[in-house]
C-alpha cells in the first residue's frame, strides 16, 4: 500500500490543483470529487489503478481544508449528491447552491446532466 502515499510535496500540488479545478467551475454548476481527480495528473509514485480509487478522496480532504475564495460548495458526489459531514456544512452548501439556480430533486439529488460542469468542454489544461 505505500505506493499509494503520495509525497508530502506532491500532496501541496495536488491541493492547489484541486483549488485551481474548483475556482474554474461557474456559479450554477457543479463538479464530482471523481470529476476533479479525473482532471489531475497523477503522481509518478502512485499506480493509475490506486489513484483512480483514493483520487476522489483525497479531493475531498483538499476539500475541507481550501482557502475561503474556493467556492466548495460546488463540489458534491457522484451520486449527485451533497456528502454529509459532523459540521453541518452540508445546509449551508445546499443553501449556497440554491442562490446560484442550482435545483434540487425531490429525492435530495442535483442533476449532473443539467448542472454538472465539464471542465473538458471548458479548458484542457485545468489542474494540470
Amino acid at each position: 500500500m505505500k505506493d499509494h502515499i503520495p509525497s508530502h510535496d506532491w500532496k501541496i500540488d495536488f491541493y492547489q490543483k484541486v483549488w485551481d479545478v474548483v475556482r474554474s467551475v461557474p456559479a450554477g454548476r457543479v463538479i464530482t470529487y471523481g470529476g476533479i481527480a479525473a482532471l489531475i495528473s497523477p503522481p509518478s509514485n502512485i499506480t493509475i489503478r490506486g489513484y483512480y480509487f483514493l483520487a476522489p478522496r483525497w479531493v475531498g480532504k483538499a476539500i475541507s481544508e481550501c482557502p475561503r475564495d474556493v467556492p466548495w460548495h460546488r463540489v458534491i458526489n457522484s451520486k449527485g449528491k451533497i456528502s454529509y459531514r459532523k459540521s453541518g456544512s452540508h445546509i449551508l452548501q445546499k443553501e449556497l447552491l440554491f442562490r446560484e439556480g442550482v435545483k434540487f430533486e425531490e429525492n435530495g439529488k442535483i442533476s449532473l446532466t443539467k448542472y454538472g460542469w465539464n471542465a473538458n468542454k471548458t479548458s484542457s489544461n485545468i489542474g494540470n
